[in-house]
Formats: C-alpha cells, sequence, structure tokens
C-alpha cells in the first residue's frame, strides 16, 4: 500500500518536505518525502489505530509550519 499527500500553497524554497520529516521521524513515524508530495508505506498488517497514528502525526506536522 502507498499513500500520497500533495502539498500545495507553501513556498518551496523553504524545504517544508525536510522540516515535515524531521518531525515525523522524532514521533517515529518514517514517511518518504519527494518535493512536494509526502508518501507512506505502511505494511498491510498495519493496524487502524497505528495508521491513525501516522496520519494525525503528518497533520501535526503539516500544522506546525
Amino acid at each position: 500500500m502507498i499513500g500520497a499527500i500533495e502539498l500545495g500553497g507553501f513556498d518551496s524554497s523553504k524545504r517544508i518536505n525536510l522540516q515535515i520529516y524531521r518531525f515525523c521521524l522524532a514521533h517515529e513515524v518514517l514517511i518518504r518525502p519527494l518535493g512536494n508530495v509526502i508518501y507512506v508505506m505502511p505494511p498491510y498488517v498495519i493496524s487502524t489505530e497505528q495508521l491513525d497514528y501516522v496520519f494525525s502525526v503528518i497533520k501535526k506536522a503539516i500544522k506546525s509550519l
């Protein structure tokens, strides 16, 4: 499974993808940022609660910008 989130409306010179990556990594969530797209590749055996946590961390990371 792959989830992709395209970020729009941000200044590309601020390297927000790196900021979001560091925030997520600090909260034990591994993402793959490429340009203005964030990719999430969870395992097939992930629980609903774990998946909710992953996306809540990403949401907090985006709000923190």
